[in-house]
């Protein structure tokens, strides 16, 4: 038996979120509020996530991308990556904030993780703590990015949220910090999913005046 979108197109990939807390504040995140946080027997066990696994590779499932919250916050997550590579699952991935990559990196690498995305949003440390709330979140940050690249959990992508008012103008300094730093850099729209309540469509930031900012940067 295999999974099938309407379009009749087989359904092989699957995003699992392991928890909903975080170790960072962002403005524009859910996460943001602890007081949102589901406590800790609502949501799925381990044992209970590994059956789930299993149900979705004998679905046809072989591509996984593991999620939170801040994924690496719960204790057991290379546990589980090791789990899912055992049964069957050929392609592993994690969405992580980055803050606790630098450590384990190589440990993820071990347990079967192929690579690593990093949500990630100013390469300026001031601006950083300002939309993260977090002191010195982004040396932490910079240090798991080259941890993952050092252990080959390549390609290392880069999310970066774009907010008017708070790092519009990062735009050209990430250019360089990718090029820099060896990763591939993506920008993704400002969604209200934030708990301060601050998204309106004056905030965010269009894919024209990504693409002007950056001619304007190579012109300049």
């Amino acid at each position: 038996m295999s999974l099938y979108d309407k379009f009749g197109r087989q359904i092989t990939d699957l995003r699992i979120s392991v928890t909903d807390r975080c170790n960072f504040r962002c403005v524009y995140c859910r996460s943001a509020d602890p007081e949102n946080y589901r406590e800790h027997d609502e949501i799925l066990s381990w044992p209970e996530l590994e059956r789930l696994g299993r149900i979705f590779v004998e679905l046809g499932i072989r591509k996984v991308r593991i999620t939170g919250g801040e994924p690496l916050v719960r204790d057991g997550v290379e546990k589980y990556l090791r789990y899912l590579r055992g049964i069957g699952v050929e392609d592993l991935s994690m969405t992580t904030n980055g803050h606790l990559l630098a450590d384990l990196a190589q440990p993820l690498k071990d347990a079967g993780l192929d690579r690593v995305t990093v949500s990630m949003d100013a390469v300026d440390p001031d601006r950083f703590t300002r939309i993260t709330r977090v002191l010195g979140g982004f040396d932490h940050v910079l240090a798991g990015i080259r941890a993952a690249r050092r252990v080959g959990l390549d390609p290392v992508k880069v999310n970066c949220v774009l907010l008017r008012g708070f790092n519009e103008d990062q735009i050209i300094p990430f250019g360089m910090f990718a090029r820099e730093e060896g990763v591939v850099l993506r920008f993704i729209e400002f969604m209200p999913l934030e708990e301060d309540r601050v998204w309106s469509r004056d905030i965010v930031v269009t894919l024209d005046e990504i693409l002007a900012r950056m001619s304007e940067g190579l012109s300049s």
